[in-house]
């Protein structure tokens, strides 16, 4: 069999110049993945006509290996592109930097998996330098994953509380009255305190090891009774401020299921007004994280 070599100095011509301009428009997304590129922008950068581009990224966009935003129209790798590199979830990488920058917070994104919820991105830094790392793991006991259970079934809400032990009066009264102000306003509020950060770092490390146990529902016990769950709004009246952990966000899949949450993490105190403007910006990023989702999975 005869074997075709080109010659020295000579750059062989590409076997399929179409393909050439798919991979270019591939590796152009994926040598920054946080970053959305608009149509033009593509285009420009490669020196393709819009036609070619449009077409092209349609094309990949129906079989997921980039995804459309609805609300700017830019692109981003998509999640079949994600799955060959087990990281998936950094397609919303761009919407997280966008929350972090615009509040002055770190943004982060978690999975629920199984009976724990995973910190599988996260993006900035808050002003005070205390982190949600990724890959952080809590188990899903109460009085923490509200986000999770709010908008379900009473069920699992109840078995959720109940895994505690049985909950005094006072406790399931209050979980009652932060069930409802969370669907709506369509947020969750954690309040920064000594204690919660203790629990968190406790939690944080007993979360490893999968399934909650005796200890850690003890723990969450006792941050449950010993402090105050959420913030109301009677609690948000006045000119004071809040010290506030996190505001986070729930994300459901195309069944209403939530499977995500999105949030942000001043470890600040902040005025009403400004507990009010975060929950709306983390609430707009979690719509934005859906919306990709749901358009690269329909």
């Amino acid at each position: 069999m005869t074997q075709t070599v080109a010659a020295p100095g000579m750059r062989r011509q590409p076997a399929s110049p179409p393909t050439e301009r798919v991979v270019a428009i591939m590796g152009l997304l994926g040598a920054q993945p946080a970053r959305m590129f608009s149509l033009a922008a593509i285009t420009r950068e490669l020196g393709i006509s819009r036609a070619t581009g449009h077409a092209i990224l349609a094309t990949l966009a129906a079989h997921h290996w980039v995804v459309r935003d609805p609300a700017t129209a830019a692109y981003c790798c998509g999640p079949a592109l994600a799955a060959l590199s087990r990281d998936g979830d950094r397609v919303y990488h761009g919407i997280l930097r966008e929350l972090a920058e615009s509040t002055g917070t770190q943004a982060f994104l978690a999975r629920r998996a199984g009976n724990t919820v995973v910190v599988v991105d996260s993006a900035g830094d808050s002003a005070t330098g205390m982190r949600v790392d990724r890959g952080t793991r809590i188990p899903l006991v109460a009085p923490f994953g509200r986000d999770y259970l709010a908008w379900g079934a009473s069920g699992p809400r109840r078995a959720w509380l109940e895994g505690l032990g049985k909950p005094s009066a006072a406790l399931s009264r209050r979980i009652t009255a932060v069930f409802a102000e969370i669907r709506e306003r369509g947020y969750v509020v954690e309040r920064l305190s000594r204690e919660y950060l203790r629990v968190y770092a406790a939690l944080s490390a007993l979360g490893g090891d999968g399934e909650p146990d005796a200890i850690t529902q003890r723990l969450a016990r006792a941050f449950a009774d010993l402090t105050v769950i959420d913030v109301l709004p009677a609690e948000l009246a006045g000119a004071g401020t809040h010290s506030i952990a996190t505001v986070s966000a729930p994300i459901a899949d195309e069944d209403g299921l939530v499977t995500m949450s999105v949030g942000a993490a001043p470890f600040a105190d902040l005025s009403a007004a400004g507990v009010e403007r975060l929950g709306g910006q983390v609430r707009a990023a979690a719509a934005r994280i859906r919306a990709l989702a749901t358009a690269a999975t329909g």
